[in-house]
């Protein structure tokens, strides 16, 4: 590219003003009859097409001189549109079968990018690119990429509205999640050699904050919140399904997190040498694994590996039916415990979306609310519950990750050791369980299943989901 052609196009990339013409361009045996160029983007691509243009020259030119394997272009000269990179960056995604909900994420926060910079290079991207897109992310309209009429909305147009609607802040959690799915991307360019480094470097994870809000509910439940929820006078009238009626007795004894109750199977109530227990994992769907076209073999669900577990259920639980309503459930011949709840479909790919624990979620919280809980207290206070009474007992933490399916050896300087030379052995692990679990004894008394209680509920198979 000549002196003169290099200086036009960065003068007007740095400040780009009306419309910039260029014709008769010739770039080796590469011609350009007229170029029109609105905008910074566009010149930007313009500049990307000569670049490109003249590496195709230059390495015709090395092949007239005898080698047949040219030096390859340097790293991310010339690199693809980022459309491109982002479509293959999504694709690789699903190819790992990673989580849906993580893909369809990430999706959201890459076009956003997408709306920041223009389809250019992504070896144009630099971290003044991320200064701006922490601008949209800030002011980005509600459903900015999803809802038809705001996705047409330019850089500039979406930011006005959304300061016009004073849309509030990003939570912390929100904004750190955007720069996770960012750094992975740039992270993904630069291990395909599209690019030479990340722009995210210069953006690092955020201090935690420890500040505290004296205002907001504690997570946890006491005694006499426990008797409220279990009382018979509100919870009989409210538990017309086995999950309302059940679920929340499960997580109450196991601390368990909703999902993971939601999706248990029949399978996953088993006995160990004598011991009822409860086995919080991922296991085979038949008509999925059936199907070549599903990603997914199991509509289960865990947030990792530390989680699966199996856990003894707590005597109370047993004295108060649990085993009953099994032998109920294997009668409707149906494989989850709980099948009037919908792990949800995706609606682009008719994959699942391994949410059993949405309706239970909702239902829940309106109970509670109902009771006069203060906003922010839901299910998962169960588990903060069982975890801080057996903190309380003096219970190893390491022990209480064997109940609760915490990750306890992320810093573990022998994980080698671990991992391919003791073998756990399950009766002493149920032994610490065990231990563990009978210094937990909340106050209340549970109503107690009776056989046949949600019959009616279950001659209906229609109203099964899978």
């Amino acid at each position: 590219m000549n002196q003169s052609l290099s200086s036009a196009l960065n003068h007007y990339i740095a400040a780009p003003a009306g419309t910039l013409q260029l014709e008769g361009l010739k770039v080796g045996r590469f011609r350009i009859s007229k170029a029109i160029v609105h905008g910074r983007e566009a010149a930007i691509n313009l500049q990307e097409c000569i670049l490109a243009a003249l590496d195709e020259s230059g390495r015709k030119k090395a092949l007239k001189g005898g080698t047949r394997y040219p030096e390859p272009l340097p790293m991310g000269t010339p690199a693809r549109p980022l459309a491109n990179e982002i479509d293959d960056h999504l694709d690789d995604m699903r190819r790992r079968k990673l989580d849906p909900k993580t893909v369809d994420a990430t999706q959201r926060t890459l076009k956003m990018l997408l709306l920041t910079c223009g389809n250019i290079s992504v070896a144009r991207i630099d971290y003044k690119h991320i200064h701006e897109l922490w601008k949209l992310l800030r002011w980005a309209p509600k459903n900015l990429v999803s809802d038809p009429l705001l996705r047409s909305l330019s850089f500039q147009k979406a930011i006005a509205l959304g300061k016009q609607q004073e849309v509030p802040p990003l939570a912390p959690a929100t904004e750190e999640r955007h720069r996770r799915f960012l750094v992975a991307f740039f992270n993904h360019l630069v291990r395909g050699r599209a690019i030479p480094s990340s722009p995210m470097d210069a953006f690092k994870k955020p201090e935690p904050d420890y500040t505290i809000d004296p205002n907001k509910a504690i997570r946890l439940f006491e005694d006499d919140e426990i008797q409220a929820i279990f009382n018979p006078q509100t919870f009989i009238p409210w538990a017309k399904k086995p999950h309302l009626w059940w679920a929340p007795m499960i997580g109450l004894y196991t601390g368990a997190r909703i999902n993971e109750v939601c999706q248990l199977k029949l399978i996953d109530i088993l006995q160990e040498r004598g011991t009822w227990c409860l086995a919080f994992r991922k296991t085979i769907d038949a008509d999925l694994a059936a199907d070549p076209k599903r990603q997914r073999q199991s509509r289960q669900s865990m947030k990792g590996k530390g989680c699966m577990r199996v856990v003894p259920i707590a005597q109370p639980l047993l004295d108060a039916g649990f085993l009953d309503f099994i032998e109920d459930m294997k009668a409707t011949g149906h494989p989850r415990l709980f099948p009037h709840l919908s792990a949800g479909v995706n609606r682009k790919t008719g994959e699942t979306n391994a949410r059993y624990s949405q309706q239970l979620g909702v239902d829940f919280g309106r109970y509670l609310k109902a009771l006069g809980f203060p906003k922010g207290i839901g299910f998962h206070a169960f588990r903060h519950t069982l975890a801080t009474e057996l903190d309380v007992q003096d219970v190893p933490e390491r022990e209480i990750a064997l109940v609760t399916g915490h990750t306890s050896d992320q810093r573990d300087r022998v994980e080698v050791l671990r991992r391919h030379y003791l073998h756990k052995r399950p009766s002493v692990t149920r032994a610490k369980q065990l231990k563990a679990l009978e210094l937990y004894q909340p106050k209340v008394e549970l109503p107690v299943y009776q056989r046949g209680q949600f019959a009616k509920l279950l001659m209906d198979p229609k109203k099964f989901f899978p």
